[in-house]
């Protein structure tokens, strides 16, 4: 809508654009997911994890825990190594999923259904102690791994509540819960928050449970 474009372009305009790099940053080294990265002396395998982003990766340190993995031993438990998480795994917050695209490319992409395939294979892992970005280092992944399952469920069922009418994915972040009211959201935010409603959509629609209405425009979604 044009009340929300026209703070964007009067950003832009006067170079507050809140970006911190214009051009991303270059890689000096490939990481292979699956393979141990060269770091002589210890097991740190690389694992790729999209959804958060296109090229989001964990760093599995394949070693016994100094303390924790003991003391699991004792209680029954087991847990293998430590887990750098990144934004993939936190122990509180469910992480940002929206779309990554190149304008160029075709391909319709999932980041859902990445992430939750993702979350899968991280719990697999079952780590002794996960390190993450943000917040704390915490244990128990494959019970944080089911919590985030559940929410995203439950959140795509309160999406399907919400399409028995004809929405947008902008009216329907509108229209979505989020840890504020709507109007408290900083425009910027909006836009992300436009974007999660976008990936939540694609997964609906991949499930066959939502569908784009035919000749809609802007396009409109219902569910099936």
């Amino acid at each position: 809508p044009e009340e929300h474009l026209a703070p964007l372009r009067a950003a832009r305009a006067s170079g507050r654009t809140g970006v911190p790099g214009q051009r991303a940053a270059l890689p000096d080294r490939e990481i292979v997911p699956g393979e141990l990265l060269d770091l002589p002396g210890r097991r740190l395998r690389a694992l790729w994890t999209p959804g958060h982003t296109p090229g989001h990766v964990c760093l599995h340190l394949e070693e016994a825990h100094p303390v924790l993995e003991r003391r699991q031993a004792a209680e029954g438990d087991t847990g293998r190594g430590r887990l750098f998480s990144g934004d993939h795994l936190l122990p509180e917050i469910s992480p940002h999923i929206g779309l990554y695209e190149d304008p160029d490319d075709t391909t319709v992409t999932d980041p859902l259904g990445d992430y939750l395939d993702s979350l899968e294979r991280v719990a697999a892992l079952a780590p002794a102690e996960v390190l993450p970005a943000h917040q704390y280092a915490f244990t128990d992944a494959p019970g944080r791994v089911r919590a985030l399952l559940r929410h995203h469920e439950e959140r795509l069922s309160g999406l399907l509540a919400l399409l028995t009418t004809p929405l947008t994915p902008w009216r329907l972040a509108e229209a979505m819960e989020w840890n504020r009211p709507w109007e408290q959201i900083p425009y910027g935010s909006r836009t992300i928050a436009v974007s999660e409603a976008e990936a939540h959509l694609r997964r609906l629609v991949k499930l066959g449970r939502a569908e784009a209405v035919p000749g809609s425009d802007p396009v409109t979604y219902q569910a099936v």
